[in-house]
């Protein structure tokens, strides 16, 4: 259990991780930032490392609260899916390309943390794409596993190619482009309808 001012940092630190990087945030940086000590800074938090690690582990909370929310407002599958993907959409607008990069090349360890993710987080996707084959807004002939592994696939590429940063092409550009075209190409005429209006809605 934290105490109030160390959410504060966890909450503080993981804004400023996002917004400039990993590398580019120092523990002084961040002090300031709060109108805190180093020393009090410290005494919470041993190391830059171990502040990172809660700021995932805070990251992946929020994530969670969201997805209830959204199972919650949502009516079926197929809907909960698309916004789901606006959420991580919007928040890449948010994020400096150094982030990732700083993870893998200074955090190797933490990095790892993603691999892990991926994988439950796969079998998320999996459930979801049985239930929307299930309801009718995904094409009953197509493997709802091999629909999540090469949805990763393709999200990963954003992540970590080279090419995606050299043509500046945005992160939410390029998600985006890969998750409409993605969910149009699996979807019956009931999930086109579906997509189609919630672009629609989400247009205005």
């Amino acid at each position: 259990m934290y105490t109030a001012l160390e959410q504060r940092i966890i909450a503080k630190a993981s804004e400023l991780f996002l917004l400039h990087g990993i590398k580019a945030v120092t523990m002084d940086f961040l002090a300031t930032e709060m109108g805190i000590s180093k020393r009090t800074l410290y005494e919470r938090f041993k190391d830059k490392e171990t502040l990172l690690r809660k700021t995932l582990e805070y990251q992946d909370e929020k994530s969670r609260q969201e997805r209830e929310k959204l199972a919650r407002e949502c009516t079926n599958p197929l809907e909960l899916n698309l916004m789901e993907y606006k959420v991580i959409s919007d928040s890449l607008r948010r994020i400096n390309r150094n982030y990732i990069r700083d993870l893998q090349k200074y955090h190797p360890q933490i990095a790892d943390y993603f691999t892990k993710k991926r994988e439950t987080d796969m079998e998320k996707v999996v459930s979801v794409m049985e239930k929307s084959i299930q309801e009718g807004y995904i094409r009953a002939e197509l493997n709802p596993r091999i629909l999540a592994l090469l949805l990763r696939v393709q999200l990963e590429t954003l992540i970590y190619s080279e090419e995606i940063e050299k043509n500046h092409f945005s992160y939410p550009e390029v998600f985006e482009t890969i998750v409409l075209n993605y969910a149009r190409g699996i979807a019956t005429p009931k999930g086109l309808k579906l997509i189609e209006d919630f672009m629609e809605k989400m247009n205005h």
